[in-house]
């Protein structure tokens, strides 16, 4: 370690003790904020009658002028000035916030560009092109996945309950393509949106049909859950992908999964929505929350902390799924799915008691249930977004089974 550094002398201004180097000159601190204030001003600079007072005398400063002008005669550089150097008013979020409360707020008036007192009506004359999406061959697919043998029954290996065969065929899911790298996408536009959608999607459907209880229940059952159902079990399967790939330091904190070989990386990727809605992104900002981002990464980082075994994430799975789908359906189909959580319940008790060893896992319980509240609400808060969105007809897009996309 070098020596401390001792300042020694006098400002070569006024002659007082100097406190270092003050923008390229050893001078006191009076000095230096001085030079910063009166060589900052934009005012006319008036000259000395004098032009050779004494800068410092009778205890106080006697001729600003000359003050200034042995300020640059020292050598002071008005260029070695750093400025927005407050931790406050030069943070990034400090100035996004200024920005927005100096802007003028957008009102639904503003945003539409419709006068208030027509604002929930639509003129005859206006007309919206819609982006239409035809999901149907996704319906027929699932129907015949369904209707097909489980994909690991042919495993030489005994379970001992439904929810550690779940476990084994979302292992399976994910190592389907072991060679396969995965992309990291820098731009989401239709043609992304449309391969992630489809990969998403089958991919719940490939693990419900391993579902042993799931595939007893009536064919109409089955389809209304995975409908309503995917969304929040592909959310919740990413994330923690995503905390499993962080766990392992294969991926950055910045990136995460969003398809099966498919991953971007936050503040490094454009979105492209002119497909679906003719506002710009800065329009668009309340459709894309800022805390959405957050609580994806508090969401990755809770999982991460807990470290969850494979049986584990499988039963959060089938419990936000399964209670997403029972809450929107109602009557038989919310019955069955009640059962369904139940069974798995009982199955989840047996793993922490017989295998575990674990007699007292609550706490355990209590964390993996509060991140499953939080997906759950982020949900709902989606879902009121959508509503809002197609009530002004700011997302051009319909659907041909619109119950699937809801919260999309």
């Amino acid at each position: 370690m070098p020596a401390p550094l001792f300042l020694s002398g006098s400002c070569k201004i006024c002659g007082l003790q100097t406190t270092g180097r003050h923008f390229g000159v050893m001078s006191c601190r009076s000095c230096a904020a001085f030079f910063r204030r009166a060589a900052g001003s934009e005012k006319r600079k008036i000259e000395c009658p004098i032009g050779n007072c004494e800068i410092f005398g009778g205890g106080r400063f006697q001729c600003k002028r000359c003050r200034l002008k042995k300020c640059y005669e020292a050598g002071m550089d008005v260029k070695k000035f750093q400025n927005n150097r407050d931790l406050i008013s030069c943070s990034s979020n400090f100035s996004k916030r200024q920005n927005f409360i100096a802007s003028s707020p957008q009102s639904l008036s503003n945003f539409l560009g419709r006068p208030s007192f027509i604002l929930c009506c639509e003129p005859d004359k206006a007309t919206f092109s819609n982006t239409v999406i035809d999901v149907t061959y996704l319906v027929n697919k699932t129907n015949w996945i369904f209707h097909q043998p489980p994909s690991i029954n042919c495993r030489p290996y005994r379970y001992q309950n439904s929810l550690e065969k779940l476990a084994f065929s979302l292992d399976e899911l994910r190592t389907k393509h072991p060679d396969q790298k995965i992309m990291q996408l820098r731009r989401m536009g239709k043609e992304e949106s449309m391969y992630i959608l489809e990969q998403s999607f089958l991919r719940a459907v490939e693990w419900f049909s391993n579902f042993s209880e799931f595939q007893e229940l009536e064919d109409y059952i089955k389809l209304e859950i995975i409908k309503t159902a995917w969304f929040g079990w592909i959310r919740l399967e990413k994330l923690s992908e995503t905390a499993d790939y962080q766990r392992k330091q294969i991926f950055p904190e910045d990136v995460h999964m969003l398809g099966n070989d498919t991953c971007l990386e936050y503040g490094n990727f454009e979105i492209d929505l002119s497909w679906c809605t003719d506002y710009s992104m800065e329009q668009l900002m309340f459709y894309i929350p800022p805390q959405e981002e957050q609580n994806c990464r508090q969401c990755v980082q809770d999982l991460i902390d807990l470290s969850l075994t494979n049986i584990e994430v499988n039963f959060m799975l089938l419990q936000v799924s399964l209670s997403q789908a029972g809450k929107r359906c109602q009557g038989k189909v919310l019955e069955a799915c009640e059962k369904l959580m139940q069974t798995q319940a009982d199955h989840l008790h047996d793993y922490y008691v017989n295998k575990m060893k674990q007699h007292n896992y609550s706490g355990r319980l209590t964390k993996m249930l509060k991140v499953i509240r939080q997906l759950e609400e982020d949900i709902r808060n989606r879902t009121e977004l959508n509503k809002l969105a197609r009530v002004f007809n700011v997302i051009r897009l319909e659907f041909s089974h619109p119950e699937m996309f809801d919260v999309h």
